[in-house]
């Protein structure tokens, strides 16, 4: 059921169209504001909201713009979960070439394609754990408390939120060397809008949320010294902590 982005009640209808482009936007009946302002609003005003980490444009996308889906993860949002990865790879192989610049490593004596695909499988289990971690807790802490936890919208929630990587797209335009500092920001701003999306789903507090999120980090950080551990290379186990 349609939510208003306001208050997170549940509303009849977000809108009321009368001809094709000629919509009228409904009211809460419980907050008296718009149900869904987002629907005339164009991506960019959405966007910059997120920066903002606002919660209503995280009920909109949540639970007014994606279909109801009882299983799988909307095709959109799977693939921003690939292209999230696979810029996860990038920053990881970027930092893997000024280490090796320094360090004598026997990875960087491999070919290029199996670096590549290396990389490749250590950021999909660093996904796969964070999103297994976040599951798991909330199955733990939370799932007495709904008769229907949709864990893939968790997914869906965790994949949206994490869209601050995307701004290392800056990187392409200015100079890399300049933008070293850049990514702990950018891993701040996922930090951040992760658990204020999942306090949004949940209708939880930032406490709550926030010990969810980094249980999270902590799977992920575990399997990244356990992988790289077991393949043994130091400079590969100092770029876990990336």
């Amino acid at each position: 059921m349609p939510t208003c982005v306001e208050c997170g009640a549940a509303v009849s209808s977000l809108y009321t169209e009368y001809s094709k482009g000629n919509i009228r936007l409904t009211y809460c009946e419980h907050c008296n504001k718009l149900a869904d302002k987002y629907v005339e609003h164009d991506f960019v005003i959405i966007f910059v909201d997120m920066i903002l980490h606002k919660k209503p444009v995280y009920r909109h996308l949540l639970f007014n713009r994606l279909p109801y889906r009882d299983l799988g993860i909307d095709p959109n949002v799977y693939k921003l979960g690939i292209l999230l990865i696979l810029f996860d790879v990038y920053i990881k192989w970027f930092k893997l070439e000024q280490e090796v610049t320094m360090i004598n490593s026997g990875f960087a004596q491999h070919a290029l394609v199996f670096q590549y695909l290396y990389i490749l499988f250590l950021c999909i289990i660093e996904f796969l754990s964070f999103h297994f971690g976040v599951r798991l807790i909330i199955s733990l802490w939370y799932g007495g408390r709904y008769a229907i936890l949709k864990y893939n919208y968790i997914t869906t929630t965790l994949i949206i939120s994490s869209f601050g990587k995307m701004l290392l797209i800056l990187m392409v335009i200015w100079d890399y060397t300049e933008l070293e500092h850049s990514w702990l920001l950018v891993n701040f701003i996922v930090f951040t809008s992760n658990i204020e999306a999942l306090s949004v789903f949940l209708d939880a507090g930032y406490f709550p949320t926030t010990l969810v999120i980094v249980f999270g980090i902590m799977c992920r950080i575990l399997m990244q010294i356990a992988f790289t551990g077991i393949t043994g290379d130091s400079v590969l186990v100092n770029m876990a902590s990336m």
